[in-house]
Formats: C-alpha cells, structure tokens, sequence
C-alpha cells in the first residue's frame, strides 16, 4: 500500500497520506516524498491548486513512533538523539517550507486527528477546513520540545498568542468547533463531505492565471516568510539543546521503553 496517495481532476490536485495503521504518522521519508508530491502538483500544467488530507480517522498524528523505536533499538539513546537533531527534525521542516512556499492555493482537509507536526503540516496551508471529529493538539510540550515544524510561529499567527500560549503549554486537545471559533480553521463540515468541500474551495481559489496567484502569495507573505524561516531555525536549535537535557532525553526514552513494552505483549 502507497504511503501517499496522489490524484488530480478538473484542476485540483490532492495529496493524501496512507498510513491509517500508524494514524498517518510520518517519518522523513515520508515527509519528503509528501513535500515533493505537492511541489509536482503545483508545478505540474493545470493543477491550480492542491488539497492535503488523510486517510481514515486521523489526519496525522507527528512522529512514527515505531521507526523511532526502530532507531533507538538498533542505535541506541545517543543514536535516537541524533537522528532527531540531524535527520528527522531537519526533514519536517523543509517539508513545511515547501508547504509555505508552495505557488498554488494550498488546502488542508483535516480529516481527522492532527498532534504536533501533523497540526503545523496544515498551519502551513493557505486554507484550513476540518471534519466536525477533528481534534487538534500541539502536544510536543508532552516530551518537553518546542514545536519544530513552524506551529511556535504559526499558531499565534492564526489564533493569537494568548490562545496559542494555552495549546503549546497544556499540549490539550481542542475540538474541531473550538478551532473554528478560534480561526484555526475556517470551516467545519460532516466528514463525509470533507473531500468535496476542500475540492470546492480549493477550485474556486484557482481563479483568475495561476501566476497571479503565486505573485499575491510571495509578496503577502514576504516578511512573514523571513519570520518563519527564523522561527523554523531556532526552534530546531532549542530542541538541539532540550533533548540533551536529562528530563526531555527521559521522557522521549521512556516513550520507547512503553512501545518495547506493548511490542513484547502484542
């Protein structure tokens, strides 16, 4: 089965990730082939504009704990560390660059669930529109990180600090309702009609040449793309330094003595 699912018809494209056994979970090198399957899309002749959704009941659920399981049986602790400063953080955030940066009207179709890298990966769009069974968390505060994948910068942006503050410190779900009254999102809808929703906005974003979309998007988002890069760079650099602290490197180890721990059981 495709981990990422790629589609097109009547000028839209949609980018789906297909891991539903592992809550669309994702590792880099996922995140990289769901990054270069996007900037196809948008540079492919008579894509106007791009939809990003899920498979199943969870949008995406961050980090595949089970590779990382896999990295720190095989690698060990000082392995595991290094993979996230220098392999798997890095890979997250070049995805959300390319999300930013996109040329054409991106749309997130939350679908379900979406924790942590998942919730940035649509922070990142242009667009959000979320199935009325979404929840939303930016849990990274649950091992003691920062958001790496641009929510520090983005979130605030869209809901405010002070509410922005509340979700990043308490890691707390909030509901699909809750984020539209917060601007997270701007529409909610039965899950069933989430695709043709998104498909529909997307659609009608792609009025009018498709470069004049992409002019109005880079010059919009000019400063706020030199933030975001900054943003980008000193949230990899703090959880650099957080996970070599003894608490954040224990409580990311103990997430994988709990998952050896179901392995042995199942």
């Amino acid at each position: 089965m495709a981990d990422i699912v790629v589609t097109q018809a009547d000028g839209v494209g949609t980018v789906r990730l297909n891991r539903p056994d592992r809550g669309n979970s994702v590792t880099p090198d996922v995140v990289t082939r769901l990054g270069e399957a996007i900037g196809g899309l948008a540079e492919t002749d008579g894509v106007g504009a791009v939809v990003l959704t899920g498979t199943g009941s969870v949008f995406c659920a961050g980090a595949d704990v089970r590779e990382m399981f896999a990295v720190w049986t095989a690698e060990g602790a000082d392995g595991l560390m290094d993979y996230l400063a220098l392999t798997w953080m890095p890979a997250v955030q070049a995805m959300v660059r390319q999300l930013w940066a996109a040329p054409v009207p991106v749309v997130a179709a939350y679908n379900g669930a979406a924790t942590a890298g998942g919730l940035d990966f649509g922070l990142a769009c242009d667009v959000r529109i979320a199935a009325d069974t979404a929840r939303f968390a930016e849990s990274y505060v649950n091992l003691g990180m920062v958001p790496v994948a641009g929510g520090a910068y983005l979130l605030p942006r869209l809901i405010g600090p002070a509410a922005a503050a509340r979700m990043t410190a308490t890691g707390a779900f909030v509901t699909a309702q809750e984020a539209l009254a917060l601007g997270m999102v701007s529409e909610v809808c039965e899950p069933e009609a989430l695709i043709h929703r998104a498909v529909e906005v997307a659609r009608g974003m792609t009025h009018g040449p498709a470069a004049t979309y992409a002019h109005v998007k880079r010059i919009s988002r000019a400063t706020q793309t030199v933030e975001l890069d900054t943003a980008l760079r000193e949230s990899l650099a703090a959880n650099v330094e957080l996970i070599a602290s003894p608490e954040v490197r224990g409580s990311i180890l103990a997430v994988m003595e709990r998952h050896s721990l179901a392995d042995r059981r199942a």
